[in-house]
């Protein structure tokens, strides 16, 4: 066995003579004689239709690329040579378990995809921490994607043909990137391509004062003007947006590192302003998920974060602070939420809600919900959050994030449909649905 690429130097690792008979089978009858000559090891055979013996490998060769190479011999005359690649894995965690249907919202089935939509496609794996397997994608013989998992590799974005039908679709996993000669682990997944519409949003794009809407399949743009490019989300960093899956669910990660922003939003001041946000998210470490900047009001802002399995509202001014708190759910799994918040004369108010915790109240008191604050011009909505530069940490420079955003709208609120999203009266009508947003 030839060493062609391994982490440590395998010189004397070859086995003992004791070793080297027990291995090949002392008791198959079909070998004659075995021994070492030099680094090569001899077995010698009746036949070569007969049961041939096992190659013994070294108890402790490296994990490793080698080419095994075998000798068909008569005598000292070589009468065949083959030569076979090999990536030995040893005791190290390799495992490929299949692939993973995710849809850019929640459905009850991932089986049929309708036509032209973008799903994720995983492949899940287990391994060693000191691996970093390398994976190509294939539809049908066509190569549609490849690369390292630590870049991603392991998610594929696939949007589906305009034509109804099955589809084909294989992952190779390699232990490497060299893997010239090698045949990898492969696994695939047969996929129905529908022409029947499957509804995974909870939001509707038919309430007029609906600005913006994103479904995040597999892209930054406005679902409500998808050939405008001006309202798609924006970065200015060199990360590519990176997309992840929980549930069957794929949505886009957001962090320290990755943060995007919204186009700039007019304030008119012409009274009492107030907007809408209504989205799904899955939070994963504590941090600041969203915000709201002021154009012309740096230290005047509002955020929301998730801190020690509550989700807090703040709204922060030179002079005070205001928070509200709510629990998160305990299950893992996205959750629907908005915030309704509003410009006054001399005040910025805002109000939280989980979808599901209704609120049972006719009225709203502006001052116990918010700051006193000045404000005009426009303001921008940020997903994500990086701290300033002198307070950087290593882990804001592992690209760590704090939360996946699966669907997310800006509503414009007349004056007299303030909170109508939230303020059920007390009447004897049945509350909303869970999955369908709250109007009058």
């Amino acid at each position: 066995m030839e060493d062609t690429e391994t982490d440590e130097d395998t010189e004397d690792k070859l086995l003992s003579d004791e070793e080297v008979l027990a291995a090949v089978g002392i008791e198959n009858e079909n070998v004659l004689n075995s021994y070492k000559d030099g680094d090569e090891l001899i077995i010698v055979v009746k036949s070569l239709d007969g049961v041939l013996p096992v190659f013994p490998i070294p108890n402790d060769l490296p994990v490793g690329r080698y080419t095994l190479v075998s000798h068909v011999m008569s005598g000292k005359d070589i009468l065949q040579r083959i030569e076979k690649s090999i990536y030995y894995m040893g005791k190290t965690v390799f495992s490929y378990d299949g692939i993973q249907v995710h849809l850019p919202g929640i459905a009850e089935s991932a089986q049929v995809i309708p036509k032209g939509m973008v799903v994720m496609l995983e492949t899940v794996l287990d391994f060693d921490s000191r691996l970093n397997p390398y994976i190509i994608w294939y539809n049908g013989r066509r190569k549609i994607g490849e690369g390292y998992f630590s870049d991603g590799a392991g998610y594929l974005l696939w949007k589906a043909p305009e034509q109804s039908g099955f589809f084909s679709l294989r992952a190779e996993v390699f232990p490497v990137d060299n893997y010239s000669g090698l045949s990898g682990y492969q696994k695939d997944i047969s996929l129905l391509v529908s022409s029947k519409t499957i509804d995974v949003n909870f939001i509707s794009e038919d309430i007029p004062q609906l600005l913006h809407w994103y479904t995040f399949e597999g892209n930054l743009n406005d679902s409500k003007m998808v050939s405008s490019v001006e309202w798609a989300l924006k970065t200015d960093v060199k990360n590519k947006p990176k997309w992840a899956g929980v549930n069957g669910t794929y949505g886009l990660l957001v962090g320290s590192q990755d943060v995007f922003s919204f186009p700039n939003v007019l304030i008119a001041n012409n009274g009492t302003e107030t907007w809408q946000l209504l989205f799904r998210f899955k939070p994963f470490n504590d941090g600041v998920i969203l915000s709201v900047r002021f154009a012309n009001y740096s230290d005047i802002f509002m955020n929301l974060k998730v801190e020690d399995h509550n989700l807090v509202l703040e709204l922060v001014s030179p002079t005070e602070t205001f928070s509200q708190i709510h629990a998160l759910p305990e299950q893992d799994s996205f959750i629907k939420a908005g915030v309704v918040f509003s410009i006054l004369p001399e005040m910025l108010s805002a109000k939280i809600n989980i979808m599901g915790d209704y609120i049972i109240n006719s009225e709203v008191n502006w001052e116990q919900t918010g700051i006193a604050a000045e404000i005009e011009g426009e303001f921008q909505i940020l997903l994500g959050y990086k701290p300033e530069s002198g307070g950087e940490t290593e882990a804001v420079k592992k690209r760590e994030f704090t939360a996946i955003w699966d669907e997310f709208a800006l509503y414009f609120m007349p004056p007299q449909e303030i909170f109508n999203a939230y303020i059920i009266e007390e009447i004897d009508e049945e509350p909303p649905q869970d999955d369908e947003p709250l109007e009058d």
